[in-house]
């Protein structure tokens, strides 16, 4: 239970509909604590709530954000018309625009970056320690820090928020765990290896990067057909780059269907270039693959045999050996020990402390 105090009203501040973000504000939702009451403040498609929210028992306010201008401009009408007291800013706009616009004084201010933006690696240096620089500005207008990831509450601590403003919200799977895997599979074998990518086709997720780990697979398993598959579609932005020989894109399906695309493949390999912590790679999880993925700041201390340059040799004399079991195996007990609890369990209990008012963070952990 969050506590004994008068039921909480929260405001979600989303500043998107597609991608990761709106994935992960479903579970927070979803994992509450009993007696929480949610508001979202998002984008509207074609004058209605996007689809992203369909199903959940929320209410929900149309958030102009298509310029930093009406973004600004709705959020001030929208906080002054209503009361919350507990606000939730999801991103690193929204959360500039809610710690510029409301006073953490009077209303208890969370804001989880889903990763900073000074992680970007599609600008320049100087723009990068811009946001750096407004990150810090804002620290002492912010009552917690709700970090994603392991790597979101080290950025933090860098930033100068102390540990009793910091709590860790573990980012949880957003489809059901099903880890039964076919037992017999052996890409040898059958003569092909299906290899997966989740998210949108964006500079982020690094299709290019993507692309060319499939090739080498390909390079190196000359003997065996390597399918790459692109679970996504294109994002707001103009596609950076086309897909490599061995490389094909689904398009945006169903959350039912990005589940069942997953159990189809083989292994999955993250390709992102920064992240908050990928809803992706627990997606992966769920559906029993074996993993690996691209070392970036959102994972520390990544043992090397989970990390692209450190498994993928491993991974293609496994399946020249006829031993892909053996090391799918190897591979998904050791992302057990990494991972640890990312249940919801464990993300409502982190919900509770992120959103109780005039606790201290720290003792709460």
């Amino acid at each position: 239970m969050i506590s004994s105090a008068p039921r909480p009203r929260i405001l979600h501040l989303v500043d998107r509909v597609t991608g990761g973000v709106p994935v992960a504000v479903r579970a927070y939702v979803a994992h509450s604590p009993v007696g929480v009451e949610h508001v979202i403040a998002s984008p509207f498609r074609a004058g209605a709530p996007a689809p992203v929210w369909d199903g959940l028992d929320v209410g929900h306010i149309e958030w102009d954000t298509s310029t930093p201008y009406r973004a600004i401009r709705t959020l001030r009408r929208i906080v002054v018309t209503e009361s919350f007291p507990v606000l939730h800013a999801h991103s690193s706009y929204p959360g500039a625009y809610a710690r510029l616009l409301v006073s953490p004084r009077r209303t208890h201010l969370v804001y989880t970056p889903h990763c900073f933006a000074f992680f970007r690696a599609d600008v320049s240096a100087p723009v990068r320690a811009g946001y750096r620089f407004v990150e810090r500005l804002l620290v002492e207008r912010t009552s917690v820090l709700a970090a994603c990831g392991p790597g979101e509450m080290t950025a933090a601590e860098r930033l100068g928020f102390g540990a009793d403003r910091i709590v860790m919200i573990p980012n949880v799977p957003s489809i059901a765990e099903d880890p039964a895997v076919r037992l017999d599979t052996d890409p040898g074998r059958a003569g092909t290896l299906r290899v997966g990518m989740l998210g949108r086709w964006t500079a982020q997720k690094d299709p290019a990067y993507f692309a060319a780990r499939v090739a080498e697979l390909a390079a190196g398993l000359p003997s065996i057909e390597v399918d790459g598959c692109w679970i996504g579609g294109t994002g707001d932005r103009a596609t950076p780059g086309i897909p490599g020989p061995h490389v094909h894109q689904t398009g945006w399906l169903a959350p039912s269907e990005v589940g069942e695309r997953l159990r189809d493949l083989d292994i999955y390999l993250h390709s992102a270039a920064w992240e908050g912590f990928p809803i992706a790679l627990l997606d992966a999880r769920a559906a029993g693959l074996p993993i690996l993925c691209r070392r970036i700041a959102a994972l520390p201390d990544l043992p090397p045999p989970l990390s692209v340059d450190g498994g993928l040799p491993a991974l293609t004399a496994a399946v020249r050996a006829g031993r892909f079991a053996e090391w799918r195996d190897g591979n998904r007990a050791q992302w057990d020990v990494y991972l640890g609890d990312r249940s919801a369990h464990a993300q409502r209990r982190a919900l509770a402390r992120a959103w109780t008012p005039g606790l201290n963070a720290a003792s709460r952990l």
